[in-house]
């Protein structure tokens, strides 16, 4: 059992109280310690039900890094089509400049931080069921557990006002207390009424369509998603599916984010960047195949990967993007000459790593993120001209899918990752999405047999089976 005392975060509480009278303006108050470890997942399900709605999940691809997020302190948000990426990271440093930080840590994913996702294309005309999301939404925390390897850490983080009395913390310590000592409860599925694929025949001549206008040089390469509309008895709950995807998908980031009726999440194998320090690590994940029966099929279908010309140019046109953006703000480019395989449950990527340390470390993960998004594995080349094509062709909202999703905490470290694999719940309905990369020769069958592989994942996820497409 672990129990938060008042008296070793009163001082500092009283400092972001009266320095938030003092300027007459909200005052950020985070305190960090070490606790016992614990499950995050059983924190995130303590969560459930005062906190459904204000709740974040997120597991790095090698387990090394897990944040849980309680309750909702403040919400960023922003429906700027342009520069939506400045103007929440000039917001967040504000806030930490103001802040009261009472921690003596120095661990990243500690303290303050946001954690939340940006829209594929704030252009794309909002359907409804994106209506909870904004084309940014980030969450501060009230409550966060940070998990990393052997230890794990608290943070509790209180928007401070001028009107607030100093002894309103211990609500806060009663609160805490209670999830940290909350009783375990049976997670239980809901009962899928209906899967229904959007549109299918479209979706293959819309294809065929854009690769016409591949062939005739207008563009060399085009990403076309789809999505599936799955519906419930009545509306699923995120606990349950989340803990599917940290089973099924062991080797993928993964990712919930809980916004009012709707629930965002998924488990990715593409990291779009990392920042450490100094450090930037990016990937570059785009040509795949599908799994093997046997491991010599296996081992095959690898073999064919590597060498399949479509393939490898569809993977250089994202290297080269990659490459292109962090030689602008960084030295020491570490780029491998050919890629190799990454492999996960149902499919294998051409998979290329690429590092660099930042020049300046004023320049914001933030930055990166706004330069990459999106890449050519979710876009296509040239950017401007394939962002057209999609939404023209694809007739729908991504909303969060292919965007940016991840965390910046207060000393400019964070990690974000692409959003595939992905699916959205929002109250008796879950919306599946998944894209293939189109060049001039593809073949809309095979394109369309990829996405059903890659909707697998999700659609395990939530209860469903693979032959419900």
């Amino acid at each position: 059992m672990v129990i938060i005392q008042k008296p070793k975060i009163n001082i500092a509480f009283q400092e972001a109280v009266l320095k938030a009278k003092k300027l007459n303006r909200p005052v950020l108050f985070s305190h960090v310690r070490e606790i016992d470890k614990m499950d995050p997942l059983f924190f995130y399900h303590a969560g459930f039900p005062l906190y459904q709605g204000e709740r974040f999940y997120w597991k790095d691809k090698g387990g090394e890094t897990t944040i849980v997020g309680i309750g909702s302190s403040f919400i960023f948000r922003n429906d700027l089509k342009e520069n939506r990426f400045e103007d929440i990271d000039q917001e967040w440093k504000r806030f930490i400049h103001e802040a009261v930080l009472d921690d003596g840590l120095s661990e990243t994913a500690t303290g303050p931080l946001i954690f939340g996702g940006f829209s594929f294309d704030p252009s794309q005309k909002k359907e409804v069921e994106w209506t909870d999301f904004s084309q940014a939404t980030l969450q501060l925390p009230t409550f966060m557990l940070t998990v990393k390897s052997d230890k794990a850490y608290l943070t509790i983080n209180i928007l401070c006002s001028s009107h607030d009395e100093e002894d309103i913390i211990e609500k806060y310590i009663v609160e805490i207390n209670e999830l940290l000592n909350h009783s375990s409860f049976l997670i239980t599925s809901q009962a899928l009424k209906e899967t229904m694929e959007i549109a299918p025949e479209q979706w293959k001549k819309t294809l065929d369509e854009v690769v016409g206008q591949l062939k005739m040089g207008e563009m060399e390469k085009v990403v076309l998603a789809r999505k599936l509309k799955v519906s419930f008895e009545d509306s699923p709950h995120s606990d349950f599916i989340l803990q599917n995807l940290l089973t099924q998908q062991p080797d993928s980031f993964t990712f919930s984010l809980e916004v009012l009726n709707s629930c965002f999440l998924g488990a990715s194998p593409e990291r779009l960047v990392k920042k450490t320090g100094e450090e930037i690590f990016s990937t570059c994940l785009a040509g795949s195949i599908g799994r093997g029966k046997t491991e010599l099929e296996d081992t095959q279908l690898g073999q064919e990967l590597l060498e399949d010309n479509k393939n490898r140019h569809e993977h250089h046109l994202v290297v080269e993007m990659i490459k292109s953006v962090l030689e602008k703000y960084c030295k020491d480019i570490d780029l491998p000459g050919h890629p190799t395989l990454m492999t996960v449950r149902d499919i294998q990527h051409l998979y290329t790593p690429i590092r660099g340390k930042i020049i300046s470390n004023d320049t914001s993960i933030l930055k990166f993120v706004e330069q990459l998004h999106p890449t050519p594995a979710l876009g296509g080349v040239p950017r401007e001209k394939a962002m057209e094509s999609i939404k023209e062709s694809e007739n729908m909202d991504r909303g969060l899918y292919a965007g940016p999703i991840g965390w910046l905490d207060a000393k400019g470290n964070g990690e974000f990752v692409v959003a595939i694999r992905s699916g959205l719940i929002n109250r008796n309905n879950s919306y599946l999405y998944a894209g293939c990369g189109v060049v001039a020769d593809s073949n809309s069958e095979s394109e369309y047999i990829e996405t059903k592989i890659k909707f697998r994942p999700m659609l395990r996820a939530i209860g469903g089976h693979e032959d419900d497409i």
